[in-house]
């Protein structure tokens, strides 16, 4: 992104729509310019403003201002779209910076299931999209592959967001072929750390010389439903540039989490 002066009255009229948006009930003008943290008068110019625009709806009896159908034809394109088609953007400059291939997969059981689905089949990950970088070789992943739940950097990722029990843990470790045999009370201490920091971390442990960095998007109920991985040679990263690649994955995943489903994902740090 082109680095530049930022516009004041775009980052204030954005906070007043995210105030509207986040309470999801018509507010005064006092209390939209308190939780935005405007001073009065400029929010009352500003809604004014997003009125004319028809972003906003004013409520003359109530004296009360809420979000107006302008801003879904705004956002009519955005609605046409897939989730991977929405991700897919944002993935592909993270992609590019660190020269990695970028994974999306489908969370096919979460956390609903029981560790067998009806038909006999271990619940599992499915691979909906692969992005390369423009420059450098690259990891390729063939299409619609599919890996167990719970396993490598997006099962640990998913077992982080979804408070999955030490038992059933226990008994998804058992079933995963790993490259490298690991405790399971590593495997355990490695979720805990994903956390608390917002992405998981694989390094070779499930496949052989790549390290893949993971975060999941969980749905409004909690429940992971996506999961993002990146994935490098190893030795490729070093350790600070590999932290990186984990805090920009999982702020992608937080600020998709947010906007697919309304609500925010972990901090990473």
């Amino acid at each position: 992104m082109e680095a530049g002066k930022d516009v004041g009255a775009v980052i204030q009229a954005a906070s007043i729509l995210r105030v509207l948006s986040d309470t999801r009930q018509p507010l005064g003008v006092t209390a939209i310019a308190r939780i935005a943290a405007l001073n009065p008068s400029t929010a009352l110019n500003i809604l004014r403003t997003l009125v004319k625009e028809r972003l906003v709806a004013f409520e003359p009896a109530t004296k009360t201002y809420g979000l107006d159908l302008g801003l879904l034809e705004l956002a009519r394109v955005m609605l046409r779209k897939t989730e991977v088609e929405l991700l897919r953007p944002g993935l592909q400059r993270i992609a590019n910076q660190f020269e990695a291939t970028v994974s999306v997969w489908r969370v096919v059981d979460s956390q609903r299931a029981p560790p067998r689905d009806s038909r006999g089949d271990s619940p599992r990950f499915l691979l909906l999209d692969r992005l390369k970088p423009e420059l450098g070789v690259h990891i390729e992943f063939r299409s619609a592959m599919r890996i167990p739940l719970y396993a490598g950097a997006i099962g640990r990722a998913a077992a982080a967001a979804g408070q999955v029990s030490p038992d059933r843990l226990r008994e998804a470790f058992a079933g995963i072929r790993w490259n490298t045999p690991m405790p399971f009370e590593r495997y355990l201490a490695e979720i805990d750390e994903a956390r608390q920091r917002g992405y998981a971390v694989d390094a070779g442990v499930l496949i052989k010389s790549v390290v893949s960095v993971a975060a999941a998007i969980a749905d409004a109920h909690g429940r992971p439903a996506l999961a993002v991985s990146t994935h490098t040679f190893s030795g490729q990263l070093a350790d600070d540039a590999l932290h990186e690649l984990g805090r920009c994955i999982g702020a992608a995943c937080a600020q998709a989490q947010a906007a697919l489903f309304g609500q925010v994902g972990a901090r990473t740090g």
